[in-house]
């Protein structure tokens, strides 16, 4: 059980180093978006992004008063054995608006087996504060 409160740990200390690296993207780096569904549920709304090429430290989720902003980055590098190598990088940065009525403490990250990340949250009429920002954890949901 340790172990595993350690990692969720680590990989958030991860996600808020790529916010921290996205907010500072120099305007010569093109960041791609990925595709996405979004639906408005009546009990709440659910977002679902295609970031297969990402491992889970590589995504960042983080809910800034009604907005949600994620975000990911990934560097493959590739040698030929010889000498030489190739890299590829890819990054994207996507921002949300949560609908009215929709609770921002109720937000949930899961990342599937198929590289799909799922995010959830609940509606709550009577909610109507202002939540400061934070980090929403991503859970696996292979685990």
């Amino acid at each position: 059980m340790l172990e595993i409160k350690s990692s969720l740990e680590l990989m958030e200390k991860h996600q808020q180093h790529v916010f921290g690296e996205m907010d500072h993207v120099p305007a010569s780096v093109v960041i791609q978006p990925v595709s996405y569904t979004l639906e408005k549920e009546r009990e709440g709304f659910a977002l679902a992004l295609e970031t297969k090429d990402f491992s889970p430290e590589e995504l960042s989720v983080k809910q800034v008063g009604r907005k949600l902003r994620v975000s990911g980055k990934t560097e493959k590098k590739q040698d030929d054995g010889e000498g030489s190598y190739s890299s590829r990088c890819q990054e994207f940065r996507q921002e949300f608006d949560m609908p009215d009525g929709v609770n921002p403490e109720t937000v949930t990250c899961s990342l599937d087996h198929d590289g799909k990340l799922h995010i959830e949250a609940r509606k709550n009429p009577s909610s109507s504060e202002e939540v400061a920002e934070r980090v929403v954890p991503i859970n696996l949901a292979w685990m």
